[in-house]
């Protein structure tokens, strides 16, 4: 029977919206493990955590950051799996749809990691997909000052493409990743060196040399989108201090 693994990190959580999270993840019809990983400073949802069935809760005394609290969990999971999941916290989905595209990436090993389509809590579309970003993308989404940049973000987002059939994709933001286990576990998860922001560029480019890096719209889940970096400016040095972390490492050029 199949296996699932998952994970999803933490920092000062809201109890309702992880709940919903983690109840999409366990409704899952498959043998299944979640680990929770809190980079929080308190381990306040220690007791709320482990109360759910096939959960572990990890407490890391500091915030490690997005992609190392997934490492983490990647090196404690008690089970090998046939695919592992990475999920945001603030996303939920209904389960046996979700079952339905485990089974479809189980029998499809060209693919190494698939995102599904995102709609916003209000069921409109999110645009999660991305082309692979240069400095002058990043300048233009932060400078769009009443809207001179729209047309080049739309087309930068996809946000005039309607997916309608498994597509191949340069990279899409990070909710909700499903990769296939051998992938995930080559890949020895997410470069730590990206605290938090870009991480999911550099895994999709690296996911890459592994297999296909597709969207598949026949399945859909929901998320909460809070765009933190545009409204704390401390998120926003972590975005900037990763951008420079992404280019130095890929070089200055936009790859498509």
């Amino acid at each position: 029977m199949m296996r699932i693994n998952a994970s999803i990190v933490i920092y000062n959580e809201d109890k309702k919206t992880l709940q919903r999270a983690v109840e999409s993840f366990l409704n899952i019809p498959y043998e299944k493990e979640l680990i929770i990983v809190d980079n929080s400073e308190q381990n306040t949802l220690e007791d709320f955590c482990r109360s759910f069935q096939n959960t572990r809760y990890m407490h890391t005394d500091k915030n490690l950051g997005f992609g190392a609290g997934h490492n983490l969990a990647l090196k404690n999971f008690s089970n090998p799996s046939d695919l592992n999941l990475v999920l945001n916290p603030d996303i939920y989905f209904d389960a046996l749809e979700i079952k339905e595209m485990l089974e479809w990436m189980f029998h499809n090993k060209d693919i190494a990691l698939s995102v599904p389509e995102v709609f916003n809590t209000d069921g409109t579309k999110q645009h999660t997909i991305r082309n692979i970003p240069s400095p002058l993308t990043l300048l233009k989404r932060r400078l769009n000052i009443r809207g001179m940049f729209d047309d080049f973000i739309a087309e930068d987002s996809y946000s005039n493409h309607n997916f309608t059939e498994i597509e191949e994709i340069p990279f899409a933001h990070g909710c909700f990743f499903l990769f296939q286990s051998e992938v995930y576990t080559q890949l020895e998860g997410f470069d730590a060196a990206f605290f938090m922001y870009m991480e999911d560029v550099d895994i999709f480019l690296r996911a890459k040399k592994f297999g296909k890096t597709v969207i598949n719209p026949h399945f859909q889940i929901y998320h909460e989108h809070r765009k933190g970096s545009s409204k704390n400016l401390t998120l926003l040095l972590w975005h900037i201090k990763s951008a420079v972390t992404f280019f130095n490492k890929y070089g200055w050029i936009n790859k498509k």
